[in-house]
């Protein structure tokens, strides 16, 4: 095995080239290629938008249609060892596939964000088709892997990783940790917008865990004053009059520097039934720039995130919202709650995850797996089980 801190190399000894391919190119996308960038990989970008960090690649390519997207993928191909595709659209991955095929040199990773089989409850074409020829797969969480390995009879190699801020985001967001605090809290994060458009009407039918101001009003009713930090202007626009301070949307690393002025991260969502399976089994991109910023979580109504704050110690759960009462209760364990923080924004950093990609990238390639320091392997043991663990330090 190579140490922990060699680069993986392909067949012919030279490190790995990646190409990282995204519709929208969003945050998540951005961690996983910071991180593999700071260990010196090469990453090239192939995008239909032009987002946040993407001056962070080696190259960047942008298309407007499928037949860019091939012409770029036939000219360059050769070039890379790992495609890795972050989803959504799906149809991205048979894209892929249609140019490079069954190829021994280089491999397809098609790393799921969100999956429709579980958002809508039906599979659609694309998503069967980009299982049927992605060589591995990247999960977001521990319940979307087993139900959907299982749906889709999944063989092929695959794994979790959640979306950790980069050692680079905890370092850039400066937080005072002596300050008192008012007693608010902030929600970051898309929310329906509250008029009667015909795009807005259809937005919230699609995803009505993010029909948020009602659950917003309630807490103000309750005596809390709510910071938003909407990710949409629509919801900004017209969410005025519900009595959240409201913020419109914010480039990134200015959003997580602001955040941490407040002194409670709200991460709950429309599902006080459990209906929302989106929100029931994932884990709220929220909680980590919450996590990032230094504030202990308010988790309700999103059962896979409150376990993840139970299991860390980062906040409190709640049942209801009537639990969350106006937040004099938690007082008490409130330092308790920050000083598990402080400790866990150390560990909970893509840099200590990034071996599984970089592993998982070796499995498929056939070449050389590298090994992991004690440290590194309890924590992977912890956040993701001893079985998952051990199956990216082995070549079966």
């Amino acid at each position: 095995m190579k140490n922990y801190n060699e680069m993986i190399t392909n067949k012919q000894g030279k490190p790995l080239t990646i190409l990282t391919v995204g519709r929208h190119s969003c945050i998540r996308t951005y961690r996983f290629s910071e991180t593999l960038k700071s260990l010196g990989y090469k990453v090239d970008l192939l995008t239909g938008m032009i987002s946040y960090g993407s001056e962070v690649y080696d190259e960047v390519a942008f298309y407007h249609n499928e037949t860019q997207f091939k012409n770029f993928l036939y000219n360059s191909k050769d070039k890379y060892d790992v495609i890795e595709i972050h989803n959504e659209p799906d149809y991205m991955v048979s894209w892929v596939n249609d140019v490079i095929g069954d190829s021994d040199t280089t491999k397809i990773v098609y790393n799921i964000h969100d999956i429709e089989s579980i958002r809508r409850n039906f599979i659609p074409i694309d998503e069967q088709k980009a299982f049927n020829v992605a060589d591995g797969i990247v999960y977001v969480s521990e319940p979307i892997q087993r139900i959907t390995n299982k749906l889709h009879k999944v063989t092929v190699p695959n794994m979790i990783v959640y979306n950790y801020p980069t050692l680079q985001m905890i370092e850039n967001t400066k937080v005072d940790w002596d300050i008192k605090k008012e007693n608010n809290m902030v929600y970051e994060g898309g929310v329906n917008a509250l008029d009667d458009s015909h795009e807005s009407t259809e937005i919230r039918k699609l995803f009505p865990y993010r029909n948020l101001f009602p659950i917003f009003m309630k807490l103000i009713e309750q005596g809390n004053e709510v910071h938003v930090f909407a990710g949409n202007a629509t919801a900004y626009n017209t969410g005025q009059s519900t009595g959240c301070i409201l913020y419109p949307p914010t480039i990134f690393h200015e959003l997580l520097n602001k955040m941490t002025q407040f002194k409670y991260n709200l991460l709950t969502f429309n599902n006080e039934y459990g209906t929302e399976n989106q929100v029931n089994y994932t884990t709220a991109n929220k909680m980590w720039d919450g996590l990032c910023a230094g504030l202990p979580a308010l988790a309700c109504w999103c059962e896979e995130t409150e376990k993840y704050v139970k299991k860390h110690n980062i906040g409190w759960t709640f049942e209801n919202l009537i639990d969350i009462g106006n937040c004099s209760q938690l007082e008490e364990t409130y330092n308790e709650k920050i000083e598990s923080i402080k400790n866990k924004r150390k560990e909970l950093v893509f840099s200590n995850q990034i071996w599984k990609t970089e592993n998982m990238y070796a499995k498929l390639l056939g070449v050389e797996l590298k090994g992991i320091p004690d440290y590194i392997r309890d924590l992977n043991i912890f956040e993701y089980g001893e079985k998952e663990t051990n199956s990216l330090l082995t070549k079966e």
